[in-house]
């Protein structure tokens, strides 16, 4: 009875480290950066149909490699994405835009992974700019 006891003892004292062990690995770091989008328009005011207006801004995050070569599209609030373009390395973003009709803007940007090998997962967090409206008369 001894000896069953002993090996209960040394089997469970394995697991437990076996165990202890394994969460280690599994207890690796996920990190995920926060971002935010800023959106401006040239010119300001209200425009004349088919004036070509300038959507620009900044994407934005304590990460440096989140604003760098970011995809971020230009949307038609209500209607979809109508551009795509990348962020330079400052993170600056510009798209021109025939407007025709008052419409409401605004760009987003869908996040991003930079690691995504077990155990270090790093992303850069989705963000969407205000909406900003175009009058056209």
């Amino acid at each position: 009875m001894r000896a069953s006891m002993t090996r209960s003892a040394l089997a469970w004292g394995l697991g437990a480290a076996l165990a202890l062990g394994l969460s280690g690995i599994a207890a690796a770091h996920t990190a995920t950066f926060d971002t935010s989008l800023t959106i401006r328009r040239s010119p300001t005011g209200t425009v004349a149909p088919g004036t070509t207006v300038v959507f620009s801004g900044k994407l934005r995050s304590g990460e440096e490699r989140c604003v760098r070569n970011s995809r971020v599209v230009l949307v038609r609030v209500g209607e979809g994405v109508v551009a795509r373009t990348r962020t330079d390395a400052a993170g600056r973003y510009r798209f021109e835009q025939v407007v025709d009709e008052t419409a409401r803007w605004r760009t987003r940007f869908r996040g991003k992974v930079l690691t995504a090998e077990h155990p270090h997962n790093h992303t850069c967090a989705a963000s969407k700019s205000n909406a900003i409206r175009v009058p056209v008369a």
